[in-house]
């Protein structure tokens, strides 16, 4: 009897994040797209350096994130620079501040130090709610937890402290209303 070549392997145990702001992330590109389109703003996703191993023609067929990456978007409105992550979380109740990253973290104190907008916009996925969390307020959760505090911001903090990034202006999802940027 031969074997089975199509043999199937346990599955890897723990769940894959990878894509799961994926639809965010879109909504986010579509807004872009439309600030671009009006003129308000040009803003860009940045994507990881790649080290590649194999390329056939113009095809990556092997390769790996080089090194830490940087925020997922950055751009300029009307003169001033922005920089911000966006964050998805399942969650009702919280958002776990390990969904961000030291080296983000550090990118985004940079360019507030530079005088850019930097911020990190999160979505309550079960909530169907957006905030804008601003650099200053992530900076004080970030220390705290550093320093022994929470790991995480509860929903309703963010209720009460951040801007809900809503639908106006003819724009999915109107960050930059948020910043006092001109459109």
């Amino acid at each position: 009897m031969k074997p089975n070549k199509f043999k199937r392997t346990a599955a890897k145990s723990g769940v894959n994040y990878a894509n799961r702001g994926k639809p965010f992330e879109t909504l986010i590109e579509t807004t872009n797209a439309m600030y671009a389109h009006k003129g308000w703003a040009d803003i860009q996703k940045a994507e990881p350096p790649v080290k590649v191993q194999n390329k056939i023609g113009n095809k990556i067929t092997l390769g790996w994130y080089q090194k830490h990456g940087f925020v997922d978007f950055f751009g300029v409105s009307h003169g001033r620079a922005l920089a911000f992550e966006a964050k998805t979380t399942n969650s009702r109740t919280s958002f776990a501040l390990s969904n961000i990253k030291d080296h983000q973290v550090q990118v985004l104190k940079r360019w507030h130090e530079q005088g850019a907008a930097s911020f990190v916009l999160v979505e309550f996925q079960k909530h169907r709610e957006v905030y804008i969390l601003r650099y200053k307020q992530l900076e004080e959760w970030w220390e705290g937890m550093e320093n022994g505090g929470r790991k995480s911001i509860p929903y309703e903090w963010f209720n009460m402290h951040c801007d809900q990034v809503k639908s106006q202006r003819g724009v999915a999802l109107d960050y930059l209303y948020l910043l006092n940027l001109p459109g």
